[in-house]
């Protein structure tokens, strides 16, 4: 996981589009793959914020999120 950790520091500072060239190029690994690969909860973490953040040009930033989350605590609870 220390490793995971490391590449995520050295590829978010990327620009998008290298980004999302890296992506396509991990997914059509994952199609080429014959048997199904058993993906652990820590991975599959990774991958959902790492698509998260490829759908932002820039992600949110603290302010940002608090705003967001009161929102939908809001929606939810009234």
């Amino acid at each position: 996981m220390h490793d995971l950790t490391n590449i995520w520091r050295e590829v978010r500072g990327w620009p998008a589009e290298q980004r999302l060239a890296l992506a396509t190029r991990l997914l059509q690994s994952l199609e080429q793959e014959e048997t199904p690969v058993a993906v652990s909860k820590d991975q599959q973490k990774a991958l959902q914020e790492l698509i998260g953040i490829w759908k932002a040009e820039q992600p949110p930033n603290d302010e940002q999120v608090e705003s967001i989350l009161e929102q939908e605590r809001m929606k939810k609870y009234g």
